[in-house]
């Protein structure tokens, strides 16, 4: 197998992990609309779910789709024929993204903050979730508009070249 072809297969294992975590927060979500672990035909069991319905359809929503997004982004590697350097920063940065947008998703909806800033804002105050979302989330936010720019500059290039 050559290393572009593993580097694919990353990019979709890692897309289809950061879905199903996608996926659990649906359940968690559930849960916290109804204050309860209900798992039918099992009794009901009452609990307080941390975090608020708000986060959890965030991260539900959001998993979702980060994880079509970075699989999609293994079909753009082959189709754009990507290779070299641009393949890893791409293929990485997907993957990279995918983490750091699941651990945004999951702090910020246990921190007062939202974990749009490690200070203080509106919503609340910042805390180590919050710091935690904002920091991780923001790293990641860097690699994403690396592989996105990549993906759009490999493509009109393509473009140009089918162009002649």
């Amino acid at each position: 197998m050559h290393q572009d072809e593993r580097l694919r297969y990353l990019v979709i294992g890692n897309a289809m992990v950061v879905l199903l975590i996608g996926l659990v927060a649906g359940v968690m979500l559930i849960f916290s609309l109804l204050d309860a672990v209900t798992l039918w035909p099992l009794p009901e069991w009452k609990v307080v779910i941390p975090g608020s319905t708000r986060g959890w359809q965030a991260a539900h929503v959001g998993g979702i789709l980060n994880g079509v997004m970075i699989a999609g982004a293994a079909y753009l590697m082959q189709t754009l024929a990507l290779s070299g350097r641009r393949e890893q920063w791409a293929g990485w940065g997907m993957i990279i993204t995918g983490w750091a947008n699941t651990v945004f998703y999951w702090a910020g909806n246990f921190a007062a903050n939202r974990g749009l800033s490690v200070s203080t804002t509106p919503y609340g105050e910042g805390d180590l979730a919050g710091a935690l979302a904002f920091l991780g989330g923001g790293a990641g936010m860097i690699f994403t508009f690396i592989a996105v720019s990549i993906f759009a500059l490999s493509a009109f290039e393509q473009a140009k070249i089918k162009q002649s």
